[in-house]
């Protein structure tokens, strides 16, 4: 499966804009390519002239995991201590790094890839790197039982992966493919749903997302972070968090990128157009 999305956005308080070009290619692994690969341009919002043209790759990685360690932040058990990762890729590397930031006493992840290789690298990368103990697991179940976050971060599935009865009580689970690796009644049942954006998430559930349908109840995480609406409020609540990622995001991390690269040089000048 393949895709190539414009993400275009604009930040009116901050005077930004810009768009991100970026693609998803499932079967680059193969290829010796990056299954996600961006590029992203910033606007000058008042000639409209492009300012920057920057990779939108790493920016994509790691703004993607910001947004979970945030989900972590105010939805996790706070003596969360064991993390469980599907897919050990680059969203999986960033997450683990990005949740550690949030969750310092984080001291296991468990670990489960179709490649065995890439757990083992996982594994043998970031145990020392984040300083947590790294199991390898065999199978979905036994690395969704007893964790106390449950990360998936996979590509598009044939069927869901995490079971209703595998998603305990007070755990915190977030899917990044758009619900695809939770089945539907363990998205259906969860106490509380958290998205980042609900009219986005709808229209994915449009495209063939939550086949199952789309939970009641739900919270935006911004509302969340603005102390509009509560996240976790009990040790026993099971939240799903289907945060599918916004232009938002990548537009205000790339200006920051880019007001740096003013301040620090090494940028090129590229003659695009003659005034």
């Amino acid at each position: 499966s393949s895709f190539i999305h414009a993400m275009p956005a604009y930040f009116k308080h901050l005077g930004i804009g810009g768009i991100k070009w970026v693609s998803g290619y499932g079967e680059n692994g193969a290829r010796g390519f990056p299954q996600i690969i961006g590029t992203l341009i910033l606007n000058d919002m008042e000639t409209g002239a492009p300012v920057c043209i920057m990779d939108g790759t790493w920016i994509t990685g790691v703004r993607t995991a910001a947004v979970s360690a945030i989900t972590v932040k105010y939805c996790a058990r706070k003596d969360s201590r064991v993390l469980g990762v599907v897919g050990g890729g680059v969203q999986g590397r960033y997450n683990l790094i990005a949740i550690k930031e949030v969750l310092p006493d984080l001291s296991k992840v468990k670990i489960m890839d179709i490649k065995r290789e890439a757990a083992e690298k996982y594994r043998d990368e970031l145990g020392p790197k984040t300083g947590v103990e790294v199991m390898i697991c065999e199978d979905v179940e036994s690395l969704a039982k007893g964790s106390d976050i449950i990360l998936t971060a996979t590509q598009r599935l044939h069927e869901p992966l995490i079971k209703n009865e595998w998603f305990e009580r007070g755990c915190l689970g977030m899917g990044l493919e758009a619900s695809r690796a939770w089945y539907g009644d363990a998205i259906l049942n969860s106490d509380k749903i958290i998205t980042d954006d609900w009219a986005q998430t709808k229209s994915f559930h449009s495209q063939g997302a939550f086949p199952d349908g789309l939970p009641g109840k739900y919270t935006e995480l911004g509302n969340i972070v603005a102390g509009q609406n509560k996240g976790r409020e009990n040790e026993d609540e099971r939240i799903l968090a289907i945060n599918i990622g916004l232009a938002l995001e990548d537009i205000i991390v790339g200006n920051h990128l880019y007001q740096m690269a003013n301040e620090r040089g090494g940028y090129q000048r590229l003659p695009l157009m003659e005034w």
